[in-house]
């Protein structure tokens, strides 16, 4: 008698719980929440008319595993009304979500219980004063392979649904989409992807556990693509494609960004600034301060997850890699770039400005010109590095020399100022730029002025200035955004420095030359290479740093499923 009171009870507990929480499902709102309490008073009921007055109150154990199936399914038909009711244009307040959750949390764990008890083995120790024993129905010929195929789709789905929510608490399978952590990971390695301690919460709300332990550098994780909209919107059209995913087997993915395509979210990134720091990188190394120190140190333990030569790797690793950057000798031509411009002399460089100037004045005097000189583009970008018309345009078009001199001086005023390192350099690299494109220009004027075009391909000189100004330009386009980064956060308007925020982070990938993260937007954007020049060259630009709140961090990455051989 005592068990069958337990056994009563608990199978009141979960049908009541979902009663209360189906009546919290009503939505006034004439969008899809509205289907909400149908669905979950709907279900609710039919669970209570067969449980309740079909099997409890005639004690009809023949009713028993038919009950067992209402009661399983609750918590998984309550969760997607749950999921319904927040997917409209409003959402809910706080204190609402908490309570359905605590009922759903009521309901599920009644259920496990509840399946716990009603086993087939078990039930009868739970029901020995039953009108009707439990017993399973028999099914012969027909009947019964209809039979199995209803409860091999049963099996199915319930296994779909336990899926779900242990992909959505505790741990999910990913794949890797990208090549930004190689050589951690490769493209369609497989990963489990702890999420149990990074603070799950319930689609759609902010109810859920919190983070257990706090986040180091050089851990690897799993987060939200902030480069996407996370709004109401895009999160309900995230977690209805998630369900739509798991639904269909993996074969239907809603998950698409406004053109189409899908999207790469989430992220696996490695954290490298830790709240509380200021960061900054240059020649691919990652500096930090924080209050306690004024002075920008290396980070070394960057370095060691940094990868910037994927020609340097494993050959069992680097035969698995689909994209190079560059090759070994590319490589080492950026090497060189950055090492002519630690050692740029910008005393020299005034000294060579003025001394073109007074060549081209000299060029110039007394000639008579017509027309209004053609400024050439100062977008990179555009360039075409078209010297024999820039330079004819100079000597025989009025304007030519004044622009050329406004140009090839622009910088010399800032050459004092004091900088920071990503400022000092990229400064350095705009003064780089324009000396080699002026030696580059006066040389040729200097040919076409006295008559001896026919040795401007013969210039040896000339030819190396030439490639020289192919190195800058190459690095400026492909190398400075991924190679580089400017102070973050940024100082504000009084020099002041500004700290990575309490519960903040910031990530890279490890392939930093094959990584759209944390230091760049998903938009190119016209930039200046230097803001200490009134006339400056001007590059397509991703560059636009920003941390990532911990919220936004899903999982980590627990173990490699992908052997490598």
């Amino acid at each position: 008698m005592e068990k069958t009171k337990r056994f009563n009870l608990y199978i009141y507990i979960e049908l009541i719980s979902a009663v209360l929480f189906s009546l919290l499902s009503v939505s006034f709102h004439t969008d899809i929440s509205l289907l909400a309490f149908p669905l979950a008073a709907g279900f609710t009921a039919l669970a209570v008319f067969y449980v309740y007055f079909k099997m409890l109150r005639h004690t009809d154990g023949k009713k028993a595993f038919g009950s067992l199936r209402f009661l399983e399914y609750l918590p998984f038909v309550l969760l997607l009304s749950f999921i319904l009711r927040r997917a409209g244009k409003n959402g809910t307040y706080y204190w609402y979500d908490l309570i359905q959750v605590l009922l759903w949390c009521v309901v599920f764990i009644s259920s496990l219980i509840n399946a716990y008890i009603m086993n087939e083995k078990r039930i009868k120790n739970y029901t020995t004063d039953w009108n009707v024993a439990p017993e399973k129905t028999k099914f012969s010929g027909k009947a019964k392979i209809i039979f199995e195929v209803i409860d091999w789709i049963d099996a199915l789905v319930q296994a779909i649904f336990m899926v779900l929510l242990i992909q959505i608490f505790i741990l999910q399978l990913y794949v890797i989409p990208s090549e930004s952590m190689v050589p951690e990971y490769l493209v369609k390695d497989k990963v489990a992807v702890l999420k149990f301690d990074c603070g799950p919460k319930f689609p759609l709300t902010e109810i859920g556990l919190t983070d257990f332990k706090p986040y180091k550098r050089g851990q690897i994780v799993v987060l939200r693509n902030p480069h996407y909209k996370l709004d109401r919107k895009s999160e309900v059209k995230t977690v209805t494609s998630q369900l739509v995913f798991m639904l269909t087997f993996t074969k239907v993915n809603l998950n698409k960004d406004e053109d189409g395509k899908i999207k790469a979210d989430p992220l696996v990134k490695r954290i490298t600034g830790l709240p509380g720091e200021q960061l900054v990188m240059q020649d691919g190394i990652l500096y930090a301060r924080t209050k306690d120190s004024d002075e920008f140190k290396p980070v070394t333990e960057d370095e060691k997850y940094a990868c910037w030569n994927l020609n340097a790797l494993q050959k069992n690793i680097k035969a698995k890699v689909q994209e190079f950057k560059f090759t070994q000798e590319g490589y080492e031509a950026m090497l060189q770039v950055e090492s002519l411009r630690r050692s740029y002399d910008l005393n020299k460089a005034q000294a060579d400005a003025e001394e073109m100037i007074e060549s081209l004045k000299k060029m110039t005097a007394g000639k008579i010109k017509s027309g209004t000189f053609s400024e050439p583009s100062l977008f990179l970008n555009n360039w075409e590095f078209n010297y024999l018309t820039v330079a004819g345009n100079i000597l025989n078009q009025n304007g030519g020399v004044e622009w050329f001199e406004k140009f090839i001086t622009s910088w010399i005023p800032a050459k004092d100022v004091k900088k920071d390192m990503y400022a000092d350099a990229a400064y350095k690299l705009e003064v780089m730029h324009k000396i080699i494109y002026g030696k580059i220009i006066t040389k040729i004027a200097s040919y076409i002025y006295e008559g001896n075009m026919e040795l401007i391909n013969s210039d040896e000189k000339l030819k190396n200035n030439t490639q020289l100004q192919y190195y800058f330009y190459v690095y400026q386009k492909y190398y400075q955004d991924e190679r580089n980064m400017p102070v973050f956060p940024a100082n504000d308007e009084n020099g002041n420095a500004q700290y990575i925020p309490e519960n903040c982070y910031f990530m890279m990938g490890d392939n930093r030359f094959n990584s759209l993260d944390m230091r760049h937007t998903d938009k190119e954007y016209k930039a200046p290479v230097t803001e200490y020049d009134p006339m400056p060259i001007e590059y397509a630009s991703f560059m636009k740093p920003q941390y990532v709140n911990k919220s936004l961090i899903i999982g980590k990455p627990v173990i490699r499923l992908t052997k490598r051989k």
